[in-house]
């Protein structure tokens, strides 16, 4: 009974350690993909951040239905990772923005 509870946690900390703390870089990988079709630079940079945030984001969901399967989890331990996935979101959007907004007037720069 106790193991099946920390499964279910950690899978749900897994799920959402993947969905809130590395998929906005991953989508922010897809925004240079996207910088570089219009540049003229083809599709091989936007695929591999495609690629990459379906893998992330499938993984996350395999994650989270196997913590869901493992047991029943409380509403509190819902709750608590609802509120860990918004802190984590609070710095990783801003960060993955700034990210992609150094990588792309780099780009820019370096052109000239």
């Amino acid at each position: 009974m106790i193991s099946s509870m920390i499964v279910s946690q950690v899978a749900g900390i897994a799920a959402v350690m993947l969905w809130a703390g590395i998929l906005p870089f991953a989508a922010s990988w897809m925004l240079d993909g996207v910088v570089q079709i219009f540049r003229g630079n083809g599709l091989k940079l936007f695929f591999m951040g495609l690629g990459f945030a379906v893998l992330v984001a499938g993984t996350g969901y395999f994650a989270r239905q196997y913590g869901l399967d493992a047991s029943d989890a409380p509403a509190s331990s819902i709750e608590g990772l609802n509120s860990l996935a918004q802190t984590i979101l609070t710095f990783t959007v801003p960060l993955a923005l700034i990210a992609f907004a150094a990588r792309t007037i780099k780009l820019l720069l370096k052109s000239r």
